[in-house]
C-alpha cells in the first residue's frame, strides 16, 4: 500500500484540462505529444510516475508506450508476456477506471483511452485516487488522450502508406537491370535510411559460396559509401536471431538487451540506441536481414516493423531476380572468356603437338591413326595428313599386323599407362627408343583413344653411363686433393702438440691429462675420418673384431659434450643392457655415431627444447642403435637422396654432403643396414642395424 501522502494527492492547477488541450494541440508528432501530456498529468496530479500504453484489446503488442518516472516493476511487466500489466492492456476497462492495490506490484490507478470505436490504450498513474475532482479530471484527460491517439494512429497510417509508396517507388527504380547489384543495394539501403529517418541502415547477406560467412554493408548518416563488415555466421546477436528464426524484431534499448552483441550488431563508431531487424526471405529461405538503427525521432514502433516487413516482401523478388541477372552476366562473360581461352589453348596445343621433338601420334581402338605430329611424319618423309586414317602398324612400320611387344592393348583394356624400350639396328649402329602409351577417356569412362610417344634415348643412355663414371671420379679427386692437404697437416700438428702437453703436464693434474687425452683421441678420430673418405674411393676392407657397441657410442659422446652444452641441446643416452658384441671397427663406428649425432644437432639448430636421444637394443640376431631428434624433419622428396655423395640440404658453409654417404658405406662394410624415418614437423630417426658376432 502507498503512503498517506500519495492518498492525499490533489490537483494544484485550477484549469488542468485547458493546459492539457494546449499540449495536445502543440505537438503534431504522436509520440512527442503523448510524452509531454503524460509529464503534465503527472505533475498536475502530483503523482510519482506514470505510463501511457497505446494498445487496444485486439492488438498483440503495444504499438507505442511512453513513460515518466515509472516504477521499476512496470517496465519489467511491460516486457513479460503473462504479466498483470500486459493482461490489462488486452482487457476492456470501464471509463471510470480501476485501482489495483493487490499483489507485489506498486499501487496503480488505470484509466482507459476510450473513443467511439473502442479502447485505444491505457493511462497508468502510481498511487491511489484521492478525490472526485482528480477522478473527473483523469477521466476527461483520458478521453482527450484517446482522441489524440485515434487521430495520430490514423494520421500515422496515412503517413506510413505515403512513405511506403515513396520508398517502394525509389527502391523499385533502383532495381533496374541496368544497375549493378551493388548499385541496387545502395539505393535500397539509402531509401530505407531516409524514409525511416534513422542514422544507420544496413543490409546483411549470407555469402552463398560460403554459407558460414555474413557480409554486412552499412550506410551511416552523412556518408554515401559502404561500411563493410565480415563475420562468421553463429546465430549470435539480434541480427543472428533474425537470420536464424526468420522473424523480425525490435530493440529500443539494446544496452539492456541480452541478445545484443556489439561485434555483430553495431557499426564502427556508432553507439546503438535502437534497432529494427527484418528478414529478407526467398522461397522460405532467409537470404539476408534489413537493419535500421538509431531512429532520430523516438523509438521504432510496430508500424515501422510492419512497414519494413512489407517493403522487404515487395522487393525481395526483384532483388533475387537482379542477383540472377547479374550472375547471368558474369557467367556469360566467363563463358565468352572461356571460349576464347579454348581457341587459344587449341592453337597452343596444336603448335606444341606439331613441334615436339619426340614422335607423337594418337590411335583409336582399331589402331587407326587419328593424329600424327610433324616429327613422326618427317621420319617417314611424309606429311601428317597423308598418314591420318591408316592403321599405325601399316603406315608407320610397314607391317600387316600390330607390332610385336606392343603394349597399347593394355592401355585400351586396363586403362593403364605403359612403357617399353625398343632397340633398332641400322648396320653396326643401334637406336634405342622409349615407347609410352597413355589412355584418352570418353564420357562413359572407357578408353576411346590412346596416345603413343616415341622418344629417342640413345644419347641419354650413353650420357648416363658417362656421367655416372664421371661423378665417381670427381668424388675421388675432390676427396683426395682436398682432404689430404687441408686436414691431415693441421691434425698432425694438433696431435703432436697434444702429445707434448701430455709429457709436460704434472702427474697430479688428472683433469688436465684427461682433457689433453680427449684432444689426442679426437685428432686420432679425425684422421680416421679422413682415411674413411679415402677408403670410400679405394673400397678398403676393414679390420673387424668383436666390440661393445655401447662403448663406441660413449666415446663419441665424450667428444661432443662441449657441443651439447654450448648449443643448449638435451642429450639422452639409453644404452641397452647386456648387449652381445658385434663384429666391427671401433674407429669407423665412432665416426658413424659422430656423423649421425652432429647431423641431428644441426637439424635442431636454434630450436628451443631441442633433444637428441641415442639408444641401443637387441633385435633378433642384430644389435640396433637409434639416433632420434625433435628437429623439423626431412621432406619426402629428399629422403631418397640423403645417402648420395655430395647431396646436402645444408647451407654451403655447413656441410659437403659426404657424411651420410660415408656412414652408409661403413655400415655396409660391416654387413649391416642404415635406415631413416622422418616426418615434417616431428623429427627424424636414424636406425643402424649390426649383426651379432658369432662366437
Amino acid at each position: 500500500m502507498e503512503t498517506a501522502g500519495l492518498c492525499e494527492a490533489k490537483i494544484v492547477d485550477r484549469q488542468p484540462l485547458e493546459g492539457l488541450t494546449k499540449l495536445l494541440a502543440a505537438y503534431p508528432d504522436l509520440q512527442s505529444t503523448l510524452t509531454k501530456a503524460l509529464k503534465y498529468i503527472v505533475e498536475v496530479t502530483q503523482r510519482s510516475g506514470g505510463l501511457l500504453i497505446v494498445q487496444g484489446p485486439d492488438d498483440v503488442e503495444p504499438l507505442l508506450s511512453v513513460s515518466h518516472a515509472p516504477p521499476h516493476d512496470w517496465k519489467k511487466q511491460l516486457g513479460e508476456e503473462g504479466s498483470m500489466l500486459r493482461m490489462l492492456c488486452r482487457s476492456w476497462i470501464q471509463p471510470s477506471g480501476i485501482v489495483v492495490t493487490e499483489g507485489p506490484y506498486t499501487p496503480v490507478v488505470i484509466y482507459p483511452l476510450t473513443t467511439a470505436i473502442g479502447q485505444q490504450g491505457l493511462l497508468l498513474l502510481s498511487g491511489l485516487e484521492s478525490s472526485e475532482e482528480e477522478k473527473s479530471f483523469l477521466i476527461q484527460a483520458a478521453q482527450s488522450l484517446a482522441h489524440s491517439v485515434y487521430l495520430g494512429r490514423n494520421g500515422s497510417i496515412l503517413f506510413e502508406i505515403s512513405k511506403l509508396l515513396d520508398t517502394l517507388e525509389m527502391i523499385v527504380h533502383g532495381m533496374n537491370p541496368k544497375n549493378s547489384l551493388d548499385e541496387a543495394q545502395l539505393k535500397l539501403v539509402t531509401g530505407l535510411r531516409n524514409s525511416f529517418s534513422c542514422e544507420v541502415s544496413s543490409i546483411v547477406l549470407v555469402d552463398r559460396s560460403h554459407a558460414d560467412v555474413l557480409i554486412k554493408k552499412s550506410l551511416v548518416a552523412g556518408q554515401e559509401r559502404w561500411v563493410y563488415q565480415v563475420s562468421t555466421r553463429t546465430g549470435d546477436g539480434l541480427v543472428g536471431e533474425c537470420l536464424e528464426t526468420g522473424k523480425s524484431l525490435i530493440s529500443n534499448n539494446p544496452e539492456t538487451d541480452e541478445r545484443f552483441k556489439p561485434a555483430i550488431d553495431s557499426v564502427p563508431g556508432y553507439q546503438i540506441r535502437s534497432m529494427l531487424c527484418v528478414p529478407f526471405e526467398d522461397e522460405g529461405e532467409v537470404i539476408g536481414v534489413l537493419v535500421l538503427q538509431n531512429k532520430r525521432n523516438g523509438d521504432f514502433t510496430v508500424y515501422d516493423q510492419q512497414l519494413l516487413n512489407t517493403i522487404a516482401k515487395a522487393v525481395v523478388n526483384s532483388f533475387v531476380s537482379l542477383q540472377k541477372i547479374q550472375k547471368f552476366h558474369v557467367l556469360n562473360a566467363h563463358l565468352e572468356a572461356s571460349r576464347w581461352e579454348l581457341v587459344r589453348s587449341r592453337n597452343t596445343l596444336r603448335s606444341l603437338f606439331d613441334n615436339l621433338p619426340d614422335s607423337l601420334y594418337i590411335i583409336d581402338r582399331m589402331y587407326y591413326l587419328a593424329a600424327v605430329n610433324s616429327t613422326r611424319a618427317q621420319r617417314l618423309g611424309e606429311e601428317p595428313s597423308t598418314l591420318v586414317g591408316r592403321t599405325c602398324y601399316e603406315a608407320l612400320f610397314n607391317r600387316d599386323a600390330p607390332c610385336e611387344g606392343c603394349l597399347v592393348a593394355d592401355t585400351f583394356l586396363k586403362k593403364q599407362v605403359t612403357f617399353r624400350s625398343v632397340r633398332q639396328w641400322n648396320g653396326q649402329e643401334s637406336t634405342e627408343w622409349e615407347i609410352s602409351t597413355y589412355p584418352i577417356m570418353g564420357e562413359d569412362e572407357e578408353v576411346v583413344q590412346a596416345i603413343l610417344m616415341e622418344k629417342d634415348v640413345t644419347e641419354k643412355r650413353r650420357l648416363e653411363s658417362f656421367l655416372a663414371q664421371s661423378e665417381k671420379m670427381a668424388a675421388v679427386g675432390e676427396l683426395a686433393a682436398g682432404i689430404a692437404h687441408e686436414i691431415n697437416n693441421p691434425l698432425t700438428v694438433i696431435m703432436a702438440n697434444a702429445q707434448m702437453l701430455q709429457r709436460d703436464l704434472p702427474p697430479d693434474k688428472e683433469d688436465w691429462q684427461d682433457s689433453v687425452d680427449l684432444i689426442f683421441r679426437a685428432g686420432t678420430r679425425a684422421l680416421h675420418a679422413v682415411r674413411n673418405l679415402l677408403n670410400f674411393a679405394r673400397k678398403e676392407e676393414f679390420e673387424l673384431s668383436p666390440i661393445d657397441v655401447n662403448e663406441t657410442i660413449e666415446r663419441s659422446l665424450e667428444m661432443l659434450k662441449h657441443e651439447f652444452v654450448t648449443r643448449s641441446i638435451e642429450l639422452v643416452f639409453e644404452p641397452g643392457q647386456n648387449l652381445p658384441p658385434v663384429l666391427g671397427s671401433p674407429n669407423h663406428l665412432q665416426g658413424v655415431w659422430l656423423n649421425l649425432i652432429l647431423n641431428a644437432m644441426d637439424a635442431i639448430g636454434e630450436r628451443q627444447e631441442g633433444m637428441v636421444r641415442v639408444f641401443s637394443f637387441r633385435q633378433g640376431e642384430d644389435v640396433r642403435v637409434c639416433v632420434a631428434d625433435n628437429g623439423p624433419g626431412i621432406a619426402q622428396e629428399n629422403l631418397k637422396r640423403i645417402f648420395e655423395p655430395f647431396y646436402t640440404t645444408k647451407d654451403p658453409d655447413r656441410g659437403t654432403g659426404l657424411g651420410l654417404s660415408v656412414c652408409h658405406r661403413v655400415i655396409k662394410q660391416h654387413g649391416g643396414l642404415i635406415l631413416v624415418d622422418s616426418e615434417l614437423g616431428k623429427g627424424t630417426v636414424f636406425t643402424v642395424s649390426l649383426p651379432i658376432a658369432k662366437v
